[in-house]
């Protein structure tokens, strides 16, 4: 007989990543009295019934205040090509090289009985700097544009009226 009495923290109910990182969906939990073993921690897509990575907790120590330590447990990822990683003495879960399709809402289920918690995952692509003007690809011409910035235009210009000063002084003295 008897519930689990687990009480989880969302650590963050919204998480940012960028493509090709790793993200940590950071939850944490604890036992406001002595489990029944074994505690089933399961993440999958919220409204999905695909599983991405259970976790099996056979037994765990429990330190101050209900708080996990030193677990046993058997975990299987079934889904994510080995992308997905559990961490059951927190229940936090790890999702490593992001692509653009893992942002979703993804739902943590303790048993028994089921409870469910939510946690929102938004990646984002990789900016890039280009490494110098006229990098970027596109535009058609298979040529890089040339950028002359103003203070070299205005130093040519510069130059040449010297020059021609010089020159018009040079041809008077004669």
């Amino acid at each position: 007989g008897g519930s689990l009495g687990v009480l989880v923290e969302i650590h963050r109910d919204s998480v940012n990543g960028t493509v090709g990182h790793s993200v940590l969906l950071p939850i944490s939990y604890r036992f406001d009295a002595a489990p029944r073993f074994p505690v089933s921690i399961t993440w999958r897509f919220h409204g999905s019934s695909d599983v991405l990575v259970t976790g099996t907790l056979l037994n765990c120590s429990l330190g101050a205040g209900g708080a996990p330590s030193s677990c046993f447990a058997k975990c299987f990822s079934n889904a994510y090509r080995g992308r997905a990683q559990l961490f059951p003495e927190n229940g936090s879960l790890l999702l490593q090289d992001l692509q653009l399709n893992d942002s979703r809402v993804y739902a943590v289920t303790f048993s028994p009985p089921p409870r469910t918690w939510i946690v929102t995952l938004t990646v984002h692509e990789q900016h890039f700097t280009p490494r110098r003007p006229g990098s970027e690809r596109g535009g058609g011409g298979g040529g890089t544009a040339t950028h002359i910035p103003c203070y070299v235009l205005t130093s040519c210009y510069c130059c040449v009226l010297l020059l021609l000063q010089l020159l018009f002084h040079l041809r008077w003295l004669r």
